[in-house]
């Protein structure tokens, strides 16, 4: 379960890249990181666990508060190569709040597929959860050398039918940051959801001159890299709202299309609510 520092208003959110040995785990976590703006990220660390390597790093995807006036945190990890001892994985999933479930998506790697995600339930029962109670992303990877594949047939295959799949190919980067996208916002949505954050009293709302400023250059983000190209205002002040700022994700309208991903936001102050679309283009890596 994601960690919420009231004093500090900071969330922290842990995410895991699971997947079978060659799957491209390790390839994907590291695209995000390069694309993700330094002054927002962690060291990119890595420690030696019985054969494979322990992938982790930490970053923060806005440069202000946008859960009811709490910054958010994710922190990465993945295990990258092979994993001879499960339970390196297990202590890896423990107090994950998002999946990524990283697969081959060649129809010859299907049983490979079969076998990780057996071991990613087995892992998650010993903790006594279950597949549905965390977000999980299906990221069919590879998929420039796989030919004809529908990320939602191969989602249904593996019993997955429920969870959002897409198909990615991680040496160039194509997809990636969209299943990091599609789970992220599901985290948020589910923290919103838990009841574990205060009514928003305006405190957390962050204007300093420096934070627009920086607002205001291209800069990384978990849902695209070189941000902010515009934004364009959506709907007029709709409602009244108590002293103070507020800035968070609307619940519905995030769309990638073609290197571009809009993130509709929803601004309350004094005067009522501002609708507004982030509009981000992603410039070619």
């Amino acid at each position: 379960m994601a960690i919420v520092n009231h004093s500090k208003r900071e969330i922290n959110a842990k995410i895991v890249y699971f997947g079978h040995e060659g799957a491209g785990k390790g390839t994907s976590l590291r695209y995000v990181y390069d694309r993700i703006k330094p002054t927002l990220r962690g060291e990119l660390k890595s420690l030696p666990t019985a054969g494979s390597a322990l992938l982790f790093f930490d970053f923060s995807p806005f440069e202000q508060p946008v859960l009811d006036g709490y910054r958010i945190r994710f922190h990465i990890y993945t295990l990258h190569g092979r994993v001879a001892n499960p339970a390196a994985w297990r202590m890896t999933l423990k107090g994950t709040d998002g999946l990524v479930f990283v697969a081959d998506a060649a129809a010859e790697a299907f049983s490979a597929a079969q076998h990780s995600l057996r071991q990613l339930r087995d892992s998650l029962n010993s903790y006594g959860v279950g597949l549905d109670d965390i977000p999980l992303v299906l990221q069919l990877n590879k998929a420039d050398r796989a030919g004809e594949v529908a990320a939602t047939e191969v989602a249904a295959q593996l019993g997955l039918a429920e969870c959002n799949a897409c198909l990615t190919t991680a040496l160039s980067g194509d997809g990636v940051l969209e299943a990091l996208t599609t789970l992220s916002r599901r985290i948020m949505v589910r923290i919103r959801e838990s009841g574990d954050l205060p009514p928003d009293d305006g405190c957390g709302a962050d204007n300093s001159a420096d934070d627009t400023a920086d607002a205001a250059q291209p800069v990384s983000r978990p849902l695209a890299p070189e941000q902010v190209a515009d934004v364009v205002p959506d709907v007029a002040p709709v409602s009244a709202f108590p002293d103070g700022l507020r800035v968070s994700v609307a619940e519905t309208g995030v769309s990638v299309e073609e290197g571009t991903v809009r993130i509709p936001l929803e601004i309350a102050h004094s005067s009522g609510v501002q609708r507004l679309v982030v509009t981000v283009m992603v410039a070619p890596g």
